[in-house]
């Protein structure tokens, strides 16, 4: 007398729960909370673009010469300000044994900072390639016996990529012609690639959710 072995009902059970666990989870790309507070700070300016003031009855100094990055007025002894025909006021220091001047700062009473929504933007120009990657996360766990959470794993990865290709390939409006006199790049959203390389994902598995 043989013995049948089923090895369907099992196998029925795994992707089945394997599935609704994965349903559960929630995959949140981006800037994660582990990131510093200024790499947070920068990124949702630009996701939703924000107008910058500075206190009343000052100016907010914008570096436009590679010397002035990531300093102040305070920091250049020698520095004094001088008012352009146009009405501008520049911060400025005379070059060493010339009568030229070297144009460090620009002092503004407001900076505008326009939108450039790189997660939103992503996510709402790569909605085929992340309707993909779902269908290839579910493959993976009836074919090939991957877990939900390798699952979610691989969505998270790819999707966090996606964001971050979505950036390289270029977000309009273009860098200001006064950003760029200190710039490395042309790319908006990218010069140090601090903001870049923070973009990653975090899975939420779901417990406690009913």
């Amino acid at each position: 007398m043989s013995i049948i072995s089923d090895t369907l009902r099992p196998e029925i059970i795994r992707v089945r729960r394997e599935l609704q666990a994965l349903m559960k989870m929630r995959i949140h790309i981006g800037i994660q909370g582990k990131a510093d507070s200024f790499t947070l700070m920068v990124a949702s300016t630009h996701e939703y673009g924000a107008t910058i003031r500075a206190k009343p009855g000052h100016n907010l100094a914008i570096p436009i010469d590679p010397r002035a990055v990531d300093k102040s007025p305070r920091d250049f002894p020698d520095l004094f300000f001088i008012t352009s025909k146009s009405g501008h006021l520049f911060g400025v220091t005379r070059a060493e044994g010339k009568e030229d001047l070297n144009f460090l700062f620009l002092l503004l009473p407001s900076v505008t900072i326009p939108e450039r929504s790189f997660i939103r933007g992503s996510f709402d120009n790569g909605r085929k390639q992340l309707a993909e990657l779902c269908e290839k996360a579910i493959d993976m766990i009836v074919m090939d016996r991957k877990t939900a959470e390798e699952a979610a794993n691989y969505i998270g990865e790819r999707a966090a990529q996606m964001t971050r290709d979505y950036i390289m390939a270029g977000i309009d409006p273009p860098k200001s012609d006064i950003t760029m006199k200190t710039a490395k790049t042309d790319k908006p959203l990218y010069n140090t690639g601090r903001l870049y390389e923070s973009i990653s994902y975090e899975i939420d598995n779901g417990e406690g959710e009913e």
